[in-house]
This record gives structure tokens, sequence and C-alpha cells, in this order.
């Protein structure tokens, strides 16, 4: 379970589902990422002046801390190994306030691109769609690490509650 201080006002799944939608949104933006101190495994620190904030690493016997840190590791290899993301080149390609789903692209001029659809809802959507998706043809879905075909309609995919999908 996560620490009850890290995320006070949600139960610890919600609260594990927004971390890792903050992880890939931290990793795919524009600029150099920062954590704050152990916010890779869910622990929860408040800036006071001259104060000590000691790393609690029994956190990591949790699960839920663990999977957590497991999750950033996944998703700093992904910034190594996609040069888009080292750029400031960022368009938003699609916004849908009702459905609270964004997504943009990143690319480089070596020609890498990278995709994120973030979904910011309590809501499952099923057959979502980003009809202007950068380009028909084949991509990597890295969170499910699955292979998707896009047409020139865009396509359709499931996007779970709090969560982003990443395409290269």
């Amino acid at each position: 379970m996560l620490a009850e201080e890290s995320f006070r006002t949600l139960d610890p799944e919600a609260a594990l589902k927004r971390a890792k939608l903050g992880a890939v949104l931290l990793v795919t933006a524009v600029g150099i990422p920062m954590l704050w101190i152990a916010q890779e495994f869910g622990q929860s620190a408040r800036q006071t002046p001259n104060q000590p904030n000691k790393l609690q690493w029994s956190l990591l016997k949790n699960q839920p801390n663990h999977e957590l840190l497991e999750y950033y590791k996944q998703v700093i290899r992904l910034r190594e190994k996609v040069p888009a993301l080292y750029t400031e080149n960022i368009e938003f390609i699609h916004e849908n306030a009702e459905a609270k789903v964004l997504a943009y692209c990143r690319w480089s001029d070596e020609g890498t691109r990278a995709v994120v659809v973030a979904n910011f809802s309590d809501t499952y959507l099923s057959g979502n769609s980003i009809p202007k998706f950068p380009a028909a043809e084949t991509w990597h879905e890295w969170m499910y690490n699955k292979i998707v075909e896009v047409g020139e309609e865009g396509f359709k995919f499931d996007l779970p509650e709090w969560s982003a999908q990443v395409f290269v």
C-alpha cells in the first residue's frame, strides 16, 4: 500500500494510477525532467526550510511503491531510446475537454516521433479516437507493448482512466 501521507485524499490504487500518468507526462514533456525527492516510489515530502527530508526506503517493501519505481525506470528508458523526447518540438494534436483527453506529438529532425495520449478522467474510454494522428503507418504502443496500425482516418483504441499511452 502506498504511504498514507503520500496521497491523503485518494485510495492507494487511484493514487498509483495518477502517479504513473504523471510519470509519463514528466518524461515526455519538453525540457529536462526533474523528480522531486522520492516521487519515483511514492513518498511525499513537504519542503521545510532547514529541515532534512529523509528518504523512506521502507516504502519499497510495499508492492505498489515498488511497482511505481519499476514504472519510472521504464519511462526513463523510453526517454533514453526516443530522440524525439530530447527536442523542444511539440504539437498538441487532439483535445477533448469533455472526455478529458489530450494528445501531443514530439519529433526530432532525424525523423523519430512519439505521440502521447493522456486520459485525465476517472472514466475508462472505450473506442477513443485520435483523428489527426501524425502518420498512417505501423506504430509501437509502449505502455502495453503492442503494434497498432493507424489508417488515414486515424484509429480507435481503449484508454483506461488516469492513464497515458505512448506511440513510437
